[in-house]
């Protein structure tokens, strides 16, 4: 199995487990699932630190904007509070 293919399926199935956790425990907040996403993201993707020069590159743009949306919740719950 190539490291790509492993990559997709452990992404995959952390992103599996965390819904089903959430949903077990009524986590309603779409902020919460998304910010354990991205946090699993790119925990996974600095653990793959044995990708070719071009996929790295690659995962390199799509974790820049998985953290602009994450930067973007957190602004958002940074101004609901002094709001």
């Amino acid at each position: 199995m190539k490291i790509y293919n492993s990559y997709i399926v452990i992404v995959a199935s952390l992103f599996l487990l965390t819904t089903i956790i959430l949903g077990a425990v009524g986590a309603e907040s779409l902020d919460v699932y998304y910010t354990l996403f991205v946090i699993e993201a790119l925990v996974v993707t600095e653990l793959c630190v044995y990708f070719n020069s071009r996929a790295r590159r690659g995962l390199t743009v799509v974790s820049g904007v998985l953290f602009a949306g994450f930067l973007a919740i957190v602004l958002s719950e940074v101004v609901s509070i002094l709001v």
